[in-house]
């Protein structure tokens, strides 16, 4: 029985990277065929719509100079997440939240290495008024392997603390 749930514990993170991963590089490549030269489309009237863009750097275009080596630096987080996952070392919610963290790197990783940018297309008209307001400068386009990584990120640092970090084998972090 440990057996099977040891390697549920590492199928299923691996399963749900895989699946997030292929799923979001198949809507940038819809968005790089549909989108571009279009107006902004609503999805969620005044929360979010589809605007197509290519970001070369990251949000709001900062080490733009930089595609390779960004490109370079998600595939390597991606893969070391990869890697964690693999030896089944984590928790659930912790391979989750890395699994999110993994996708999205990964999918930005092979949009830098392939198109010499990353392809965005979510506008999100509430965030853009927000943003302005508080730094005179519009809300970054986003794509969904941004969204996976911030989801991913948040489920690590809100996740609730209980006593001494463990890996799932017990040894001490």
């Amino acid at each position: 029985m440990d057996q099977v749930r040891r390697c549920l514990g590492v199928a299923l993170p691996l399963l749900l990277l895989t699946g997030l991963l292929l799923t979001d590089l198949l809507i940038k490549a819809w968005a790089a065929t549909a989108l571009p030269g279009q107006p902004a489309q609503p999805l969620v009237p005044g929360l979010l719509a589809l605007q197509f863009t290519l970001n070369p750097g990251m949000a709001w275009g900062l080490l733009g100079n930089l595609t390779l080596g960004l490109a370079l630096l998600r595939l390597t987080v991606g893969l070391g997440l990869l890697v964690v996952l693999v030896r089944g070392r984590t928790t659930r919610r912790p391979a989750v939240a890395l699994a999110l963290i993994g996708a999205g790197a990964l999918s930005n990783s092979a949009d830098g290495l392939t198109r010499g940018a990353v392809v965005d297309y979510l506008a999100s008209p509430a965030l853009d008024v927000l943003s302005r307001q508080l730094s005179g400068q519009p809300f970054p386009i986003f794509n969904g392997a941004d969204a996976l990584v911030l989801t991913g990120v948040l489920m690590l640092l809100l996740a609730p603390r209980t006593g001494r970090p463990t890996l799932a084998s017990g040894d001490p972090l």
